[in-house]
């Protein structure tokens, strides 16, 4: 077959690399490349795994932050919200002794899949130091609210303490937030309470212009006796009722007037008699903004923010 013996070694090993050739081939196609296949995807898999676990632990961290907020948040049912916020501003206006104070709700705002913004707005005269009581209130309260305009001019000479304040802001009703009865109650903090904040804005209240005074000898003067004390004043229990807000409960309108003479609430419905000290009238009808009753066979309307005393000088005589 062959000639010689170098010719068979040639064959031989022409033939043995052949077979090797095609056998790596054969491997690599069989074996190596299945396997490197199934490294990367078993890589992919465990990849997509670590991402998967990441995305879930933002779902429950999201689902957590969700849960805080609701518990935060004012009810679902958008009346129940707008009278229970609303209770709790006249208490704050009270405790920070804010005077002649008209709170007004507004409209709800729908915010879709997400809930409603109820707009309020305050109007008053105080102190700066009581508008700093007022607002270190609203920002230690747990409700998911803020304030979106505050304006604070002087309501009297440059002398004068009073202040008027007009602010407006915003609570959140969430799609899903549990009924409650009452705003979660105001996280005081021992360090800085009300009464220092209130102390600070007093000594640091950028209105005040400070006057120089000459100073001059004393000179002594002789004790002489007082003028008997005035009489005080007698205040207007009408002058001194407000209306203040008109809410839907229940499915009814209520109209809230607000007394500052006894720092009492009345609350109405059409219908209903109202009587202070020695004015008496029957509500006929409560809409958005004003109030309508019949006092002497006379109809009058009460406009948002008007006093009864207000509103009766528009009677022609």
């Amino acid at each position: 077959m062959f000639s010689n013996r170098r010719e068979a070694v040639l064959a031989k090993t022409f033939i043995v690399c052949l077979v090797l050739g095609f056998g790596y081939d054969a491997l690599d196609r069989f074996w190596i490349q299945p396997i490197g296949t199934a490294q990367a995807e078993v890589q992919q898999a465990q990849d997509r795994n670590r991402q998967l676990q990441l995305d879930l632990q933002l779902v429950e961290r999201a689902q957590k932050n969700l849960r805080s907020m609701r518990s935060q948040s004012l009810p679902d049912d958008t009346s129940v919200a707008t009278l229970l916020y609303q209770e709790w501003l006249l208490e704050r206006v009270r405790d920070a002794r804010l005077r002649d104070a008209v709170v007004t709700p507004g409209r709800p705002i729908a915010e879709q899949d997400v809930g409603h913004r109820i707009p309020f707005t305050v109007q008053a005269t105080a102190e700066l130091r009581h508008i700093g009581r007022f607002l270190d209130d609203f920002y230690r309260t747990p409700v998911l609210h803020r304030i979106t305009f505050l304006s604070v001019n002087n309501a009297g000479d440059s002398s004068s303490m009073a202040r008027n304040l007009t602010l407006s802001l915003e609570a959140l009703a969430l799609e899903g937030a549990p009924l409650i009865d009452e705003i979660p109650s105001i996280q005081r903090s021992t360090i800085a309470s009300a009464t220092n904040l209130e102390r600070v804005f007093a000594r640091r209240d950028p209105f005040h212009r400070v006057r120089v005074i000459e100073s001059k000898p004393k000179v002594p003067v002789a004790k002489q006796t007082p003028p008997p004390a005035k009489p005080k004043p007698k205040v207007d229990p009408l002058q001194s009722t407000r209306l203040v807000a008109s809410v839907t409960h229940n499915g009814r309108r209520e109209a809230w007037l607000f007394d500052a003479r006894t720092q009492r609430e009345i609350v109405v419905t059409v219908g209903d008699d109202l009587d202070i000290a020695e004015f008496s009238a029957r509500i006929t009808d409560i809409n958005s903004s004003s109030i309508t009753f019949s006092h002497k066979e006379q109809i009058q309307v009460t406009q948002l923010g008007e006093t009864l005393r207000e509103s009766l000088n528009k009677l022609s005589p």
